[in-house]
């Protein structure tokens, strides 16, 4: 452990990772309660030509829900497997998971307005500043026939 936080504290950059590993937001219960996102700004182009920056976000439509560290350490400890059971099984019985797409957008003319850096990967763009726009979902309303060739 002394290995993961020397490292930590030589790094102040993985600060913001290394808050999510530590909170409950870091064990999520399954994939279907589980938030996504990209890390990276995306840069989209239009027709014309015009460059925007953009950071895509998924949000699951059941909720987010965590595991606490004990009920991980069941959960874990009895199938390390189990956000894919649970998805598989959910698919299986008709539940079909669905996340709701969203996007940030940002000028890069205005990159430089911000007492942050909207290109560091380890920032993440205020909503207030940069509100979720709703683009589109994702239904997962099968499960695929051969796992090794489809996965």
């Amino acid at each position: 452990m002394w290995r993961i936080l020397d490292f930590f504290s030589h790094h102040p950059e993985s600060c913001h990772m290394f808050t999510f590993l530590f909170d409950d937001v870091g064990i999520p219960l399954n994939y279907r309660h589980m938030e996504g996102f990209g890390v990276h700004t995306f840069t989209l182009v239009n027709k014309a030509g015009k460059s925007t920056y953009v950071k895509f976000h998924w949000l699951p439509t059941c909720g987010v829900k965590c595991l606490i560290g004990d009920e991980a350490v069941i959960v874990g400890g009895s199938n390390h497997s189990h956000a894919t059971k649970d998805l598989y099984d959910s698919i299986s019985a008709g539940n079909y998971p669905e996340w709701k797409l969203y996007m940030q957008t940002m000028d890069p003319a205005d990159e430089d307005k911000f007492d942050f850096d909207p290109l560091d990967v380890t920032k993440t763009w205020p909503e207030e500043l940069f509100p979720l726009q709703p683009v589109g979902r994702m239904v997962l309303n099968r499960n695929i026939d051969n796992f090794f060739a489809e996965n």
